[in-house]
């Protein structure tokens, strides 16, 4: 796989199926999807092996700690 990358002229640190996996997952958090649909798509039978994923969206992340509660705080 490394190789095939490389020819294409693609800068990647790590070019193994676990990278893949991880770069497809970082993208399906920043479209919204749930760590369940994630999980289910990526086939874990754990939750727990999803949750690494969380970490990933720091941009929605940023926006949940920037939420104003205005009046409710």
């Amino acid at each position: 796989m490394a190789p095939r990358l490389r020819s294409l002229g693609l800068q990647i640190r790590h070019c193994d199926p676990h990278s893949l996996r991880h770069a497809c997952a970082a993208r399906l958090v920043s479209e919204g999807w749930s760590l369940k649909e994630i999980g289910d798509h990526l086939g874990h039978r754990d939750s727990e092996s999803t949750r690494i994923y969380a970490k990933v969206d720091l941009k929605g992340l940023r926006e949940v700690a920037a939420f104003d509660l205005g009046e409710l705080s």
